[in-house]
C-alpha cells in the first residue's frame, strides 16, 4: 500500500464519519421539529406552504428519488427549484423507512401517519439549533465547492 492510498483511506474513513454525523444531524433535526410541530409533510402540501410561506422554511428534505411514478418526479422537481429559487438549504436523505421511524418515535398524538414523506419541510424555529447550523453549514460547504452529484445523506438506523 503506499502513501497515497494510505491518505485515501484515511479521508474516505473520516468522510463516512463526518456523513454519519450529517445523518445523526438530520435525524435530530426532524425529531426536534416534529416535537415542535415544525414539519410540513409531502411534496404537494411542502409546494403549497412554499407558495404561501417560503420565508418561514429552514430546511428543506427530499428523499432519494427512486420512483418510477411521473407525478411524484415532477413534483419533487418543482419543490427543488422552489427551494434553489428562495435560497432554501436543500438536503437528500435515503430512506422512507427510516424517517417514518424518526417520526414514529416522537410519536403523534392523533395517531396520524403521514402517507407521503417525500418531501419534508421544517420550519424556522426561534433558535437555531447546534443540529441544524451543523447542516447549514453542510449545505453552503456543498453549494461552495460545487460537489456533484448532489450528496444522498444516509439517516441512522
Amino acid at each position: 500500500m503506499t502513501v497515497t492510498d494510505l491518505l485515501a483511506s484515511k479521508m474516505a474513513h473520516e468522510d463516512r464519519f463526518y456523513m454519519a454525523k450529517i445523518g445523526d444531524a438530520v435525524k435530530d433535526v426532524v425529531s426536534m421539529a416534529a416535537l415542535n410541530e415544525r414539519l410540513v409533510l409531502g411534496a404537494m402540501p411542502s409546494a403549497e406552504f412554499l407558495g404561501e410561506e417560503a420565508d418561514s422554511v429552514a430546511l428543506c428534505l427530499l428523499l432519494e428519488n427512486k420512483s418510477d411514478d411521473v407525478l411524484i418526479n415532477i413534483q419533487h422537481k418543482l419543490v427543488e427549484a422552489y427551494c434553489w429559487e428562495n435560497d432554501i438549504p436543500l438536503l437528500k436523505v435515503d430512506s422512507e423507512d427510516k424517517v417514518r421511524k424518526i417520526l414514529a418515535s416522537e410519536g403523534d398524538q392523533n395517531n396520524n401517519e403521514p402517507t407521503d414523506l417525500s418531501c419534508i419541510l421544517v420550519k424556522n424555529a426561534d433558535k437555531l439549533s447546534s443540529s441544524e447550523s451543523m447542516l447549514a453549514d453542510f449545505f453552503d460547504y456543498i453549494i461552495k465547492n460545487e460537489i456533484e452529484p448532489f450528496p444522498v445523506i444516509t439517516l441512522p438506523e
